[in-house]
């Protein structure tokens, strides 16, 4: 099974559609990164050798978007330092609630209690 930036990419999948399992990437520029590395449309994960993976990924980190783990990264210190600062956004990251408005008179009461750690 081969590792594209850190993801697994089934072999019996059709490649286009497995690298849209690694975090950041969609349906439109995994077909453009599988074309520039010489992947038809209908290649499949066991086509993936280790050389091929390696150019596939040379050519996903030479876009100028992150993605995968770097992306998780990203967001992550976005929402610690709105939670720093202590905006009303961060408030309501901390709390488990909805952050862009969303209604929770009737929606979103499940939220906060699968949050164990609220702090």
């Amino acid at each position: 099974m081969p590792y594209i930036i850190g993801t697994s990419i089934p072999e019996e999948k059709v490649l286009v559609q497995s690298m849209c399992d690694i975090y950041g990437l969609g349906l439109s520029q995994s077909k453009n990164l599988c074309k520039k590395a010489g992947f038809g449309s209908d290649a499949r994960g066991s086509d993936v050798t280790f050389l091929k993976g390696k150019v596939l990924e040379n050519f996903a980190e030479a876009t100028l978007l992150p993605f995968g783990a770097d992306l998780r990264r990203f967001q992550n210190d976005r929402i610690y330092h709105l939670c720093n600062i202590s905006t009303y956004r961060g408030s309501r990251h901390r709390k488990g609630l909805p952050v862009r408005g969303q209604r929770t008179h009737t929606n979103a009461k499940k939220r906060p209690l699968l949050k164990f750690n609220v702090k």
